[in-house]
């Protein structure tokens, strides 16, 4: 996959502005071309009625594992917006910590289309909690949207 200039720098300066990833106590665990991994830890905070990680949290991060592994491949004046998004909830989210893995499926000129894992982590064991595909497109020349 075609990468440009020091991408792993460009995706982790652009993680550390997020303030939702700091929010939720996201780090970044690996960056390579197309391919990122986060893990962030159970967080009671951010649960739903029964206990459980809501689906939005889970979703938050989909959403942005799926966006900086599309940022890794674009153009470094590029960057990149979600404009939709589906999750797919395949059990409940409950575990010691999450393990999030975004990947690029096609990057496109105008519109890069990706895919997002996300599993549970316990005992050295990973289930698949959700995954989500995304669409982002490609934003370049506009003040603010960049890596």
């Amino acid at each position: 996959m075609q990468t440009y200039g020091d991408y792993d720098a460009r995706v982790r300066e652009s993680f550390a502005r997020q303030a939702m990833m700091r929010s939720l106590g996201v780090e970044i665990v690996s960056v390579g071309a197309g391919d990122v991994v986060f893990e962030m830890p159970f967080g009671a905070d951010f649960t739903q009625q029964h206990g459980f990680m809501h689906a939005g949290a889970i979703t938050t991060v989909l959403d942005s594992a799926a966006g900086f592994a599309a940022l890794s491949v674009m153009p470094e004046e590029a960057g990149v917006l979600t404009i939709e998004l589906k999750t797919s909830l395949m059990r409940v989210a409950k575990a010691e910590r999450f393990r999030f893995h975004g990947r690029v499926v096609k990057a496109g000129r105008s519109v890069c289309f990706t895919e997002a894992v996300a599993y549970g982590l316990e005992e050295g064991d990973a289930v698949e909690v959700a995954r989500l595909t995304a669409s982002m497109m490609v934003i370049s020349g506009r003040e603010g949207v960049s890596g």
